[in-house]
C-alpha cells in the first residue's frame, strides 16, 4: 500500500481515479496550509523511524494499539488500556484554573476555557447523573488545571466515586507541588488507585527534586504512582537521569507523551528551535483531543528513552503514548456501534471503516468477477467508481487494476448518519496484504 501523493498519481493512467484522488489531495494541501498558519513551520525532515522501531522490537518492546503505544515492559496502567477504546473511561475537572504557566499548555483549546477559569464544575452532580443513567464507568479521573487548587472538591469527588462505583479504577492528575501528607491520607481513605505527577523539565533542578520527594511520599499512600509528562526535544540526558531516579523510587511507571504545539505561543516554540512533525497526522480529521500538533523529534526521543529503559533493565514501566494514540478512542466511539452496507468493514487495528474502490475503465474488469462470486458492490456514477469489500481484492489477483483503499468515520448530523472519508491509499491486487489493515474485522456492538 502507498500513501496518495501527486508523484504516484502521475504513474496512473486512470482519469477517474486521478480526478477523485485530486479532491483528497487538495483538501490535504489546504489543511497543511492552515496548520502552518498557526506560526510554527513543518519540519523539512519527513517523519520516519523504522530503524529505531526494529531495534525496539528485537529487544522485546511491546507494541500495542496499532503501534501507536510502545512499552518497555508489561507495566501499564489499566486506564491507558481503557483509553484505547474510551469505553467506560470518564475524565473530568473541577476547574481549568492552574498555578503554573507552562508555555506548551493546551487548556486554552478546551471548550469554555475562560468560563472554567473562574467557575467550577459540579463534578459530584455530574457523576451522580451518569450513575443514575446507567452509564458504564470502569475508569474515573480528575484532572485540571490543577485539581489540588480545590482539595475539598477533589477529595469529595473520589469519596463519592468510592461510594457509587467502588469497582471503578480512580486516578488523579497533579503537578504535585500542592500535595500534602494530609491530602494523601484523604485520598488513601477514598481508595484512590492511581496518582499521576507531571514533572516540568523547565523547572529548576531543585524544584524537580522537590517533586520527587512528593512522589516518594505518595508511594506510602497510593497503590500506583506514575509520572506522565511531554517529552521535549533536547532534554534527553535530563530525561534519562529522571528515569533512573524514578526507578530508584520504585514508581509504577512513566507515560512519555509526544510533545505538542498547542496552536498558540508559536514564538516561544520557534525560539527553542522547535518545528512541527511532518506529516502532522496519519489521518487528517477533526479530532477531539485538544493537545495540538505533534512536535518534530519528540517521538524519536521517546523511542530512545524506551530503548534506554530496556537496556538498563529498569523495573518501572516506560510507556510511549503518541499523539495518534490519543485519537483512537474517538474513532472507536464514533464507529463501533454503527451499521453500514456490506462493502464496509470495521478494522480491528485502527477502528476505521474500510472499503475498496476501482475507477473508470477498471470497473468493468472487476464487476463480472464479483457477480460470479456473489460479492456485494455498489456503483457511484457521480465519481465513476465501483466500491466493494476489501477481502474481495484476493479475487482480483489476475487483474491489472489500481485499487483505492478508503478509511471512513461515521458522523451523526441532525440524527442522520454521514460517512466521512478521511484517508485514501493506493494498492494493486498483487501488492495488497490484508493483514496490514486488519483481517479480523470488529463486530458492531449494539
Amino acid at each position: 500500500m502507498k500513501n496518495l501523493t501527486k508523484a504516484n498519481l502521475r504513474t496512473i493512467n486512470n482519469k477517474s481515479l486521478v480526478q477523485y484522488a485530486d479532491i483528497y489531495l487538495n483538501i490535504e494541501k489546504a489543511t497543511l496550509e492552515q496548520i502552518e498558519s498557526f506560526g510554527l513551520p513543518l519540519s523539512k525532515r519527513k517523519h520516519h523511524g523504522p530503524a529505531a522501531h526494529n531495534k525496539l522490537r528485537d529487544m522485546g518492546a511491546i507494541y500495542r494499539n496499532n503501534n501507536k503505544s510502545i512499552l518497555s515492559n508489561e507495566r501499564i496502567s489499566s486506564a491507558c488500556e481503557a483509553c484505547t477504546k474510551g469505553t467506560g473511561s470518564y475524565t473530568t475537572f473541577v476547574s481549568l484554573k492552574c498555578h503554573r504557566d507552562c508555555y506548551f499548555c493546551f487548556n486554552k483549546n478546551q471548550d469554555e476555557y475562560n468560563f472554567y477559569l473562574q467557575n467550577k464544575k459540579n463534578v459530584n452532580g455530574d457523576l451522580k447523573s451518569l450513575v443514575e443513567q446507567g452509564v458504564l464507568l470502569t475508569h474515573l479521573a480528575l484532572t485540571g488545571g490543577e485539581p489540588l487548587l480545590h482539595p475539598d472538591e477533589t477529595l469529595a469527588f473520589f469519596k463519592l466515586a468510592d461510594e457509587l462505583v467502588p469497582d471503578a479504577h480512580t486516578r488523579l492528575y497533579t503537578a504535585g507541588d500542592l500535595l500534602s501528607e494530609e491530602i494523601l491520607q484523604g485520598l488513601h481513605n477514598t481508595h484512590l488507585n492511581e496518582i499521576r505527577f507531571s514533572i516540568k523539565m523547565e523547572d529548576s533542578i531543585q524544584k524537580r527534586k522537590h517533586i520527587l520527594t512528593k512522589i516518594a511520599l505518595a508511594k506510602k499512600y497510593i497503590p500506583d504512582v506514575l509520572v506522565e509528562m511531554p517529552v521535549i526535544p533536547g532534554t534527553g540526558e535530563e530525561m534519562k537521569e529522571l528515569l533512573l531516579e524514578l526507578d530508584k523510587l520504585d514508581v509504577f511507571g512513566i507515560n512519555l507523551l509526544e510533545f505538542c504545539f498547542p496552536l498558540g505561543n508559536a514564538q516561544t516554540f520557534k525560539e527553542k528551535g522547535l518545528e512541527l512533525k511532518n506529516p502532522p497526522y496519519d489521518v487528517y480529521y477533526n479530532f477531539w483531543y485538544a493537545g495540538g500538533l505533534a512536535v518534530a523529534e519528540s517521538e524519536a526521543l521517546c523511542l530512545e528513552l524506551v530503548d534506554f529503559a530496556m537496556e538498563r533493565k529498569l523495573k518501572l514501566g516506560v510507556h510511549y503514548c503518541s499523539l495518534e494514540n490519543k485519537f483512537t478512542g474517538q474513532i472507536y466511539q464514533q464507529n463501533h456501534d454503527q451499521v453500514l452496507d456490506e462493502t464496509y468493514k470495521l478494522s480491528n487495528r485502527d477502528f476505521y471503516f474500510k472499503t475498496a474502490k476501482v475507477f473508470g475503465k477498471d470497473k468493468g474488469k472487476v464487476k463480472k468477477v464479483f457477480e460470479n462470486h456473489d460479492v456485494p458492490f455498489t456503483i457511484n456514477e457521480d465519481y465513476d467508481f465501483l466500491q466493494f469489500p476489501i477481502e474481495a481484492i484476493k479475487l482480483l489477483k489476475n487483474r491489472d487494476v489500481d485499487i483505492v483503499l478508503s478509511s471512513n468515520v461515521v458522523e451523526i448530523e441532525e440524527k442522520e448518519q454521514v460517512i466521512r472519508e478521511v484517508q485514501l491509499e493506493l494498492t494493486t491486487p498483487k501488492n495488497f496484504v490484508l493483514e496490514e489493515i486488519g483481517s479480523n474485522w470488529l463486530k458492531k456492538e449494539r
